[in-house]
């Protein structure tokens, strides 16, 4: 992969948490973490039935120069399972959760991020 295939501006958000009267987390907002260049490769999708709803599931690959995981988030780790991808292909933003986290192509040039989209 060349840098030059980053050509899509995606945005790494992560929630923020509050913990109600009966104790159960809640997301209250999503903040931003850092806007980063990436290449996006969509990976198709499919339609089914959750909860007696139907729901159309996007699969999309974002790849990114591999963060610094030292400084990702001021000393914290890079992205994890608890962060999503803010994307706005047609100026609609769309939001992407994270399913893996790969580092790719030798020497840790690049991290592959493995997301999905549901409706």
């Amino acid at each position: 992969m060349l840098i030059g295939d980053l050509d899509r501006r995606i945005i790494i958000e992560q929630p923020t948490v509050s913990i109600n009267n009966y104790g159960e987390v809640a997301i209250d907002t999503w903040i931003e973490v850092r806007t980063v260049w990436a290449k996006v490769e969509w990976k198709g999708g499919s339609e089914g039935e959750d909860s007696d709803k139907i729901t159309a599931t996007t699969k999309v690959n974002f790849y990114i120069r591999n963060l610094d995981l030292n400084s990702f988030l001021n000393g914290s780790a890079a992205p994890t399972m608890a962060h999503r991808i803010n994307f706005s292909p047609q100026g609609t933003a769309k939001y992407y959760y994270l399913h893996n986290v790969e580092q790719i192509e030798g020497r840790e040039r690049f991290l592959k991020i493995i997301t999905e989209e549901k409706d």
